[in-house]
């Protein structure tokens, strides 16, 4: 295979200001990158990411661009999407981009004014309209919508008092409510600006000046703007996704549970996070009950879709670890899941939408060494350090200014039949902040097979071949990860994803969501 590296040197790590820490994750990273790269005759295999500056080769379709948005000559690194005849090693041109059935889009919706608001769906129709979200001052909210759909904002005091009406229109996906600028009235927008505190007026503004960017943004990429400008390229490993049928390998010691462990070595855990650390020599959590004779276990990642990014990876778990967790569940309260980014007081108040019909509850990493030992697989498959995905000590990362996993707990759903989760997104808009953290990625891990109906569709893959979406059918251990964000650290509109109904028979899964760069919720 092919390896591209652009390391850089432990001096180099020390001149930019990282220290011993960021020297310890550089030799982490080599050796994992080394270890990876296994390929098999008639295959090439590239191990990369997207950050030269952490020691990795930068991803060939970001593009600098050139800007002026009255703020004096800016740069920015771009993720321009590639011809679709790359994705099938083909001369660039040959082949034209089937347009999706499935038309739809990301609907963000910004309040720049000081005031908490309700933002609601407009049937349009005479019925009644649907709350859809609650934004808070100076931030953005959506959903995932259709071309021609409408949408409000009100005070959250009174909803019939309507501070401003939407339309989505292709190809925008961002609408504003900015009550401060008054269009030819200089002196009353000066007065608003003077009115909003210094923090407010520094929210204001960076909005404002992502209004601009963005349009600036849409003429080079011809994609929409979904985060805050600048936002930064994402700080974790990202998995390319060049051509269709493409093959990554990853490796890991968290080898396959093959016999279940007492009920007695089953019990949560309950070690400090020092305590948690396994160096490269130990032998890996109960590894008597997992696969003999074995120290290692490859991973193979094959990419199904290149825009967005998403792979499959057979085998991901033993049929002993499917059944474990299954364990788990019984006894376990499953109450009807929740929407991406909702709220309790949202939930209470909006629980007719329809989008999601399945039942859920929540794994916690420290559950048992089982599920502990299928983080760390996952974070190996993921080149994340597994410390990242627990809770941590004050010197472990200290420069992330958080203590907190980024990950959230792994989410088990089951899906009767007739359930269903409807197309949509599982990002949420960045704050207005330093971080700006969301969502990054998803690694779904498939628990059953043999029903009829529930694959996972990515309706609006772009390829060159057919309009219909792509379905991922469920099999057993199977785990398929995709990206909500890309290269450039905006948002993947077309990342969206549903559920398809459950038709006949039972679907079971559970969902690990990575943030980027910290938990921020």
């Amino acid at each position: 295979g092919t390896l591209g590296i652009n390391m850089a040197s432990p001096l180099q790590q020390n001149q930019r200001g990282k220290g011993t820490q960021h020297l310890m994750l550089f030799l982490f990273k080599f050796s994992f990158l080394a270890s990876c790269c296994v390929a098999t005759s008639g295959e090439s295999l590239t191990c990369s990411a997207n950050h030269d500056h952490d020691g990795f080769e930068k991803d060939p379709a970001l593009k600098e661009m050139t800007f002026d948005i009255g703020y004096g000559e800016e740069t920015f690194e771009a993720y321009v999407q590639p011809d679709v005849s790359s994705f099938y090693h083909e001369e660039v041109g040959s082949i034209k981009e089937v347009k999706p059935h499935f038309v739809a889009l990301a609907g963000k919706f910004v309040n720049m004014s000081p005031h908490p608001l309700r933002l609601y769906w407009d049937p349009d129709n005479g019925g009644t309209s649907a709350i859809i979200a609650y934004s808070n001052p100076f931030e953005a909210t959506g959903t995932a919508t259709f071309p021609f759909h409408k949408f409000y904002f009100t005070t959250m005091e009174d909803n019939s008092e309507i501070l401003a009406r939407f339309t989505v229109t292709p190809p925008q996906s961002i609408y504003y409510y900015d009550p401060i600028e008054v269009p030819d009235d200089p002196v009353q927008t000066q007065r608003n600006l003077d009115a909003l505190s210094k923090d407010e007026l520094s929210k204001y503004e960076v909005l404002k000046r992502t209004k601009l960017f963005a349009e600036k943004y849409f003429e080079f990429t011809g994609r929409q703007y979904l985060a805050n400008y600048p936002r930064k390229q994402p700080s974790h490993f990202m998995w390319r996704a060049d051509y269709f049928g493409q093959q990554h390998w990853a490796t890991t010691k968290e080898t396959h549970f093959v016999e279940l462990p007492s009920v007695e070595e089953l019990q949560p855990i309950v070690s400090s996070p020092k305590e948690r650390v396994l160096k490269e020599d130990q032998p890996r959590i109960l590894q008597q009950y997992r696969t003999k004779d074995q120290n290692i276990l490859n991973m193979t990642l094959k990419v199904l879709s290149c825009a967005p990014r998403a792979f499959e990876i057979p085998n991901f778990l033993s049929t002993i670890e499917v059944n474990h967790i299954l364990k788990l569940s019984t006894g376990m309260d499953l109450s009807l899941s929740t929407t991406s980014g909702s709220d309790k007081m949202l939930e209470d108040e909006a629980d007719t939408s329809g989008t999601r019909t399945s039942f859920n509850t929540w794994v916690y990493r420290q559950k048992s060494p089982i599920v502990d030992a299928i983080y760390r697989r996952a974070a190996d498959l993921l080149q994340i350090d597994e410390a990242l995905l627990r809770h941590r000590d004050n010197d472990e990362y200290p420069e992330l200014r958080s203590k907190t996993s980024i990950s959230e707990a792994l989410q088990l759903v089951h899906y009767e039949d007739g359930q269903e989760y409807t197309a949509h997104h599982d990002f949420g808009y960045p704050k207005v902040d330093e971080n700006q953290s969301a969502r990054y990625l998803t690694l779904l891990l498939y628990l059953n097979e043999g029903m009829k109906g529930g694959e996972t569709s990515f309706p609006r893959w772009v390829n060159g071949k057919t309009g219909k979406g792509l379905h991922v059918v469920p099999e057993v251990g199977k785990a398929v990860l995709f990206y909500s964000q890309l290269p450039d650290g905006n948002m993947d509109d077309l990342s969206q994803h549903a559920a398809l109904p459950v038709t006949d028979g039972e679907k079971w899964l559970m969902n690990l969501w990575i943030w980027d760069p910290i938990y921020g919720k």
